[in-house]
């Protein structure tokens, strides 16, 4: 069986999931749904590329490695909204954003991998399927 824990997408997703975690226990008591949905989209992260990892084609995994990419979009959602309600302190805001962006984009490039799709050139940042950037 694949050991998910050795992929670094995997690690920095756990460790976002982690961080939210700390984060939503603090404004749980005014924002309790809101808390919930942070951490539930954020411990799906690391979640899914684990459960996708034990899948036995690459093909298979780049499907869990998709729904990892909704669910850390999910989180930078929840960020946002915490942050624009005033539950969510700025500096914390800022981190757990930019962790997200960058799990995001690992996420990406390890599906174009998956698929074998070939790398975009360094001088541009990495698109998704939709030829979106992965931060907008």
């Amino acid at each position: 069986m694949p050991d998910f824990r050795k992929l670094l997408v995997w690690q920095k997703g756990h460790q976002l999931a982690l961080r939210a975690d700390q984060l939503a226990a603090r404004f749980a008591g005014s924002k309790p749904g809101l808390a919930k949905q942070l951490v539930r989209a954020a411990d799906s992260v690391p979640a899914v590329i684990a459960e996708g990892r034990g899948r036995s084609t690459d093909a298979d995994f780049a499907h869990y490695v998709s729904m990892a990419i909704g669910s850390v979009t999910e989180v930078e959602n929840h960020l946002q909204r915490g942050y624009d309600g005033g539950v969510i302190p700025k500096p914390d805001y800022d981190e757990l954003t930019e962790t997200a962006i960058q799990v995001r984009r690992m996420l990406i490039g390890l599906r174009r991998t998956l698929r074998g799709q070939p790398r975009p050139p360094s001088n541009k940042a990495p698109q998704d399927d939709a030829g979106q950037t992965p931060s907008g």
